[in-house]
């Protein structure tokens, strides 16, 4: 069932996605400040790049519908548990 859901990407489309094309931006931030004697401020903002898109792949690659879902079971028995509070008191 799980490999319904899954659907494989082509090269082109894993090549050219957000991470990885910030990846490449970051890359050439740091590049960039590495070929013109190293200035600090364009390597600086190339490193925060590419360590942002390491995080965005990690983030996305998370399972955040198992994660809202965890959510709302905690939300409803909260919920719950308040409304039987409110029941003992009348």
């Amino acid at each position: 069932m799980e490999t319904d859901k899954v659907q494989q990407k082509s090269l082109f489309a894993r090549i050219f996605c957000a991470p990885v094309l910030l990846g490449l931006v970051g890359a050439a931030c740091m590049i960039y400040g590495v070929i013109e004697g190293l200035k600090v401020m364009q390597f600086f903002f190339g490193l925060c790049i590419v360590a942002g898109s390491v995080f965005l792949h990690f983030v996305r690659k998370k399972d955040w519908d198992a994660h809202w879902a965890e959510l709302d079971r905690v939300r409803a028995a909260h919920e719950q548990r308040m409304a039987d509070e409110e029941e003992k008191k009348k």
